[in-house]
């Protein structure tokens, strides 16, 4: 039984923004100041589902927002008093005061607890410390970027940024990662996150979930409640940090990347040995020589003797369709960059120490200066030193170190926030500096920021961040599934991993059936981008060709279905890897902790092999019916698990029953032969109607959204008795749209037809239609009838005996 919280019955006096004890709707920015024996609380109301909370200052002025948030939507509110009680109550959720002890409570409107205040928040000496009773049965994920357990309950943690090179499961820095965030979210589908960024310490305790910061600021936090689900928190604490805009499409092909590719030649060399391979290629990532050496960190300018005409190799990558990110840091390095050092130096543009004096740092290639982000000056220089190398023909930035990897505490920055308050946002001040400076100085460009460093929000500036530096071991690809759930319910929908391993182990450089697995892994992961420091690219591994170029090309056949993910994230804030209790799924608590499994959108369950010589598997399925993508006569019911069968050429792919896949089968180089007037939709019939939207736009338009200029298209079908039903139909439009669409709709599962129909017309049966014609064909090996024929967006009814 979940706790009941116990509110005391005493008088205390109340005051709202409105009235004393106010009845009826409350408009958005509404704001209930109760006093209270322990001083004055704020309810704010962002939402019907979000509430900030914080005490005001003296003269009874609100705190401001730490850590930006988007506008507040409307909320209707009403509020009464009950005794020592002040009830503050929207259509989903209910906030309790109590005047007597200051503590907060929050409901759902039916009344069911969800967690209360163990103490208010409270100054000791240099901290500030609030507490909330932990929830009996619930568990709680999130934080960031976590990779020692799947769930937070019972861990201790330390919110501070931090690189952990060479690292794999089971390592215990795991909980203190790149990327730290102030927020938890429950499996009952609510989430707290505390207005912070400074240095902190989150206790995830069996009695109380505690919350230390050394900040100054008044301490507030943000109730979000989600209706039960991760899901819904995830929808509603994006909605209030931040949502990632679509990305270019390119970012969801296959990106080759190493430390590093020294000249020219080697890039040419590259890519060159990728086409002549037959892989296709949609990105290749500069690392840190594109500037020289590494002592030339911070030079910002192309090295001419390694690169003698860089100008031409963007111009012919650009051609190729393949998209330049090259890398930068935080540091300019004293030896290489001494030039950039003197200059920004003279300018005040460096960090100091608080006698107002530079403050340089040590990185691992020498003494460096700072750039101090939190200079609004500091932040234009870099940006008019970005701006001309991004006109030459980069497509975006990789920003790298930005933990701070090397922040020291004596450090005062010009907002006057030490190193330990200011750590952690430095990521979030400096990836908006270059997408701020790409939307306005490049407005056509859809953004790519490849950060390792931030916090809460960080998603907002178009980031696709990765795991770091993990090991090239099967320690290493174990780690990952962890560490980008744990960031996807933290917002960061994108984060990736350096697909083979980055940090190789020299005794043991080269392990073929390791990169096989971390292929199949990635091709189901944000971002496809290999990455390491010794043979990071797949045409090193010439025995296992055939199965590495299967998987990259199918990354390449999915892009409808990513890309329409993409567009969730992007309105909803869902994550493209999403825990197995996404959606509610976890009656016994089963799927809290599974971790080596995931959904891939809602339809796709992913299970990929992580383990040394394993030819099978373990799965667990979740509710419903789940289908064997490689073997569709294989059924699986919900709840159950099996050992499924996993050699070294297979990826563990299931489908639950009633799903649309959409799929692009069209040969492609890249992403820029994406042809949109071509669609198969695999469907896997079910019972029960079941419903899916495709999302479709021009590809490239940053606001394509916020224009309207989209398609959506939904497909629903259900199998009824020995007949099947299709519906087809389609809303909005954009420039450039297909006039009209060629669909071969593939039946998965069924007997052979007696007869189809479109729209009340009989198809005929033809081994090979004509163009623009209706036909079917029955392939009985795979048990799939498919039905293709032309779609110009009016609603279509499919009918199967």
């Amino acid at each position: 039984m979940r706790k009941t919280f116990i509110l005391a019955m005493t008088a205390a006096a109340v005051t709202t923004a409105a009235a004393v004890g106010a009845h009826g709707a409350a408009g958005t920015g509404q704001r209930y100041s109760i006093t209270t024996r322990h001083g004055v609380v704020e309810v704010i109301p962002y939402s019907n589902d979000i509430f900030r909370i914080v005490e005001s200052n003296a003269d009874g002025s609100l705190p401001p927002e730490v850590i930006p948030t988007g506008k507040p939507a409307e909320a209707f509110t009403n509020s009464w008093t009950d005794g020592n009680r002040f009830v503050v109550e929207s259509p989903t959720t209910r906030v309790v005061v109590d005047r007597n002890t200051g503590k907060i409570s929050f409901f759902r409107a039916d009344g069911e607890p969800l967690i209360a205040e163990a103490t208010r928040a409270d100054r000791d000496g240099d901290e500030q410390t609030i507490a909330f009773l932990t929830p009996e049965g619930d568990n709680f994920y999130g934080a960031g970027e976590k990779g020692h357990s799947m769930t937070l309950n019972g861990s201790d943690l330390t919110l501070w940024n931090r690189a952990n090179y060479g690292y794999g499961e089971g390592d215990k820095r795991l909980d203190q990662a790149n990327i730290n965030m102030p927020y938890i979210v429950s499996d009952n589908g609510f989430a707290l996150l505390f207005d912070d960024y400074a240095k902190a310490r989150l206790t995830m305790g069996s009695d109380t979930i505690r919350y230390r910061t050394i900040s100054s600021k008044p301490l507030a936090y943000y109730f979000i409640n989600g209706d039960g689900t991760l899901a819904g928190a995830t929808e509603n604490f994006t909605a209030l940090a931040g949502r990632q805009p679509l990305p270019p499409l390119w970012t969801l092909g296959y990106i080759t990347s190493k430390y590093g590719y020294h000249n020219q030649k080697e890039a040419y060399g590259a890519i060159d040995s990728l086409k002549r391979r037959g892989y296709p290629v949609d990105g290749m990532v500069l690392d840190l020589y594109w500037y020289g050496v590494e002592t030339d960190m911070g030079r910002l300018a192309w090295d001419d003797a390694q690169w003698p005409d860089h100008r031409k190799l963007l111009d012919d990558m650009n051609a190729m369709g393949i998209h330049v990110i090259p890398i930068h840091q935080p540091y300019i390095n004293k030896i290489g960059a001494l030039d950039n050092h003197k200059l920004l130096e003279s300018k005040g543009l460096l960090t100091k120490d608080a006698d107002g004096n530079t403050k340089d740092v040590t990185t691992w290639v020498g003494e460096a200066g700072m750039f101090d982000i939190a200079n609004p000056d500091t932040r234009q220089w870099m940006w008019q030193r970005l701006k001309p190398l991004t006109a030459e023909g980069f497509s975006g930035w990789w920003g790298d170190l930005g933990e701070p990897e090397v922040h020291p505490v004596e450090i005062v920055h010009a907002n006057g926030e030490t190193a330990e308050e200011y750590h952690n946002y430095y990521g979030n001040e400096w990836s908006k500096t270059i997408y701020d400076g790409l939307r306005k100085d490049f407005p056509a460009m859809r953004p790519m920021l490849m950060m390792r460093g931030g916090t809460t929000g960080l998603q907002q500036y178009a980031v696709f961040p990765w795991t770091s530096d993990v090991a090239r071991s099967w320690e290493g690809l174990q780690a990952q599934n962890k560490l980008m759930l744990s960031s996807g319910l933290s917002g960061l929908g994108y984060m990736s991993n350096d697909v083979g391993g980055f940090a190789v182990d020299k005794e043991h450089p080269y392990d073929p059936e390791l990169y096989v697995r971390w292929i199949q892994a990635g091709t189901f992961t944000p971002v496809m981008r290999t990455h390491a420091q010794f043979k990071p690219e797949p045409y090193h591994y010439p025995k296992q060709e055939s199965i590495i170029k299967k998987f990259i090309a199918t990354r390449y056949q999915w892009l409808p279905y990513n890309y329409t993910l993409a567009y969730e994230n992007a309105t909803k804030g869902y994550p493209l890897m999403r825990q197995v209790n996404f959606h509610g799924d976890n009656e016994d608590g089963r799927y809290a902790s599974i971790s080596d499994e995931y959904l891939w959108g809602d339809n796709v369950l992913v299970a990929p092999v992580i383990t040394r010589g394993a030819r099978s598997r373990k799965v667990d399925f979740p509710a419903g019916e789940w289908i064997d993508w490689n073997n569709p006569r294989r059924i699986y019911r919900g709840g159950t698990s099996a050992v499924v069968a996993a050699p070294l050429a297979t990826l563990p792919l299931f489908v639950k029953a009633g799903s649309f896949i959409p799929l692009a089968m069209q040969k492609m180089d890249n992403t820029a032969g994406y042809d949109p007037s071509r669609l198969t939709v695999k469907y896997f019939p079910a019972k029960e109607w079941s419903e899916y939207v495709l999302f479709d736009d021009d590809r490239t338009s940053p606001t394509s959204i916020d224009d309207n200029e989209y398609q959506l298209t939904t497909f629903s079908g259900s199998r009824q008795g020995s007949e099947i039903y299709v519906d087809i139909s389609s809303k909005g439009s954009y420039r450039g749209m297909p006039a009209v669409r060629s669909i071969t709709l593939e039946v998965v599962g069924t007997a052979r037809q007696k007869a189809v129909e479109i729209d009340g017309e009989a198809v005929k049966a033809a081994a090979n239609p004509d163009q623009g014609a209706a036909a079917y064909r029955y392939d009985a090996a795979s048990r799939t009838l498919s039905v293709t024929f032309p779609y110009s967006y009016r609603k279509t009814e499919i009918r199967i005996q």
